[in-house]
């Protein structure tokens, strides 16, 4: 990538780029899942487990992050991305707990099916299963059914927004936000920044093409189902953030899925962001990340006092 240079100083230990086939992501969910469980809550966030049955029956673990003090919580279910074949990477295990300490609301992270074992719909009915299991257990669960969203970042803000262009549909209450990352929203990839980024750092358009085989097969129309870009959207569609990285092939149709929801007549906060890359939000310690992380959390904020009954 000839932008390289125009990169964010402090991200560009980060900015590095890697394959994405099998055998990578098998390799990596080794190391994942070993990173996942050595990061521990910090102090006034508690973590727990909880367990339901989500696609075809089978059962999935999410974890539970709940910030400190008594009584009813908004509640965020937050999907981690990673092409819907990476388990879940240490990093956002520590952006749930920000979330958590800083809106104030519990966090729920499935850790739901992955591909290519298990294809489309896997992820999004395990997702779906876990939004049905917290509003119809809120009250044990020790949330406020009236203010909880979703949220996600690249393969899981896909999920999020899928389920939020499908709520009517599905029939379960409207999410009261929705909060996309750097977003996958569309299996055609005919937008200019596919095209550019085919190099870029952290992830590319070879890789989105792998990703989508993995998760959908070649089935243009079953791509297309799974694709928030394609979706039929309701009559009313929950409040959407949705912040793009610049040197990112997902670039431009992140900023095509904000236009549509705009031109439905959504509420949308866009953050085009400068100087970043597609997973950008793993180097915690750098200013942009510290303010992006401001920017989402102050969006939780604002959201969640609006629905407040």
């Amino acid at each position: 990538m000839d932008n390289r240079v125009l990169i964010d100083p402090e991200l560009q230990k980060s900015a590095k780029s890697f394959p994405f086939n099998r055998a990578v992501a098998a390799m990596g969910n080794l190391y994942l899942g070993a990173g996942w469980h050595f990061v521990k809550a910090p102090e006034g966030v508690r973590e727990e487990a909880i367990e339901i049955k989500g696609y075809q029956g089978l059962s999935f673990k999410t974890a539970v992050f709940s910030p400190a003090g008594t009584g009813t919580r908004p509640a965020l279910l937050y999907v981690h991305g990673g092409a819907f074949a990476y388990k879940a990477a240490a990093y956002q295990k520590q952006l749930a707990f920000l979330y958590a300490e800083q809106a104030g609301c519990k966090v729920f992270f499935p850790h739901y099916h992955l591909a290519p074992k298990y294809r489309y719909p896997a992820a999004y009915d395990d997702v779906l299963s876990l939004w049905k299991h917290m509003t119809e257990h809120a009250e044990e669960l020790g949330i406020d059914p009236s203010r909880i969203g979703i949220a996600g970042d690249s393969a899981g803000a896909s999920i999020a927004a899928l389920l939020c262009c499908r709520w009517e549909k599905e029939m379960i209450g409207m999410p009261c936000l929705q909060m996309l990352a750097y977003p996958v929203t569309d299996a055609d990839m005919n937008t200019e920044s596919m095209k550019r980024y085919t190099d870029a750092p952290k992830w590319n358009s070879r890789n989105n093409e792998r990703m989508w085989n993995y998760y959908c097969g070649e089935d243009r129309e079953l791509r297309r189902q799974a694709s928030p870009m394609h979706a039929a959207l309701p009559a009313r569609i929950p409040p959407a953030y949705i912040e793009t990285t610049e040197f990112d092939c997902l670039h431009d149709e992140g900023l095509l899925f904000a236009q549509k929801l705009k031109q439905a007549g959504a509420d949308v906060k866009l953050n085009d962001t400068r100087g970043t890359f597609h997973g950008y939000d793993d180097v915690l310690e750098a200013r942009v990340v510290r303010k992006n992380i401001e920017r989402r959390t102050s969006f939780l904020r604002e959201r969640f006092g609006a629905c407040r009954p």
